[in-house]
């Protein structure tokens, strides 16, 4: 029974935390690969960091309604 807790309590704060990721816009990268696998399987995806970099850069050019 302990052990049945105990997953259910690992299995919830992994949920938990994917959603955090998903908030605070972390797994960008993860959505662009899947995105670039399904819309363009023949294109080489960017690199993570010039996949962040024009992330970045598009986010000041266009800030929207951020806070900061």
């Amino acid at each position: 029974m302990t052990g049945t807790i105990v997953a259910r309590l690992r299995e919830s704060a992994r949920t938990a935390w994917q959603i955090v990721r998903g908030v605070v816009g972390e797994n960008a990268y993860e959505r662009y690969l899947e995105h670039h696998r399904r819309n363009h399987p023949e294109e080489q995806p960017l690199p993570e960091r010039e996949f962040w970099r024009r992330h970045v850069d598009r986010q000041d050019a266009t800030p929207g309604s951020r806070c900061c």
